[in-house]
């Protein structure tokens, strides 16, 4: 079970203007995405995760073509289970655009779609969020 989960951006975080446009709800966005994916886990005892996101980017597609700049969200995952103290577990994770790509509306043609696309970091979102839950399934 999962009692609560905690994402933290700061400022120092976003790497360019495009991240930027979304740093004021990223935190609650991801922490939205998260409990999506523990429904039926989630409840008033349990697990804290608790995530410092170390760095925001997004990036177009000649962007990312050339190496300039990549689309991702890093950051610090901690998990405590204060009912449980052999239940914890902190581990860095890095979602980049290739994992967020099976999670883009089919057809969706990264040469056009702007990294500022909504569709774009609902995908990045996702991803991040996926691996979490992932991880701490492991």
């Amino acid at each position: 079970m999962v009692r609560s989960i905690d994402v933290e951006t700061s400022l120092s975080d976003l790497n360019n203007a495009e991240a930027a446009a979304y740093w004021q709800t990223l935190d609650a966005d991801l922490e939205a995405a998260i409990a999506a994916q523990l429904i039926g886990r989630l409840g008033d005892e349990g697990m804290d995760i608790k995530i410092d996101m170390s760095e925001v980017e997004l990036a177009n597609y000649f962007e990312a073509a050339v190496g300039s700049a990549e689309t991702k969200l890093q950051g610090t995952v901690n998990v405590v289970d204060m009912n449980n103290n052999a239940n914890f577990e902190t581990f860095d994770l890095t979602v980049s655009m290739d994992q967020a790509l099976p999670l883009l509306p089919p057809g969706t043609d990264l040469t056009i779609i702007p990294p500022t696309s909504t569709e774009v970091y609902a995908g990045v979102v996702a991803a991040f969020a996926k691996a979490v839950v992932d991880r701490i399934d492991g």
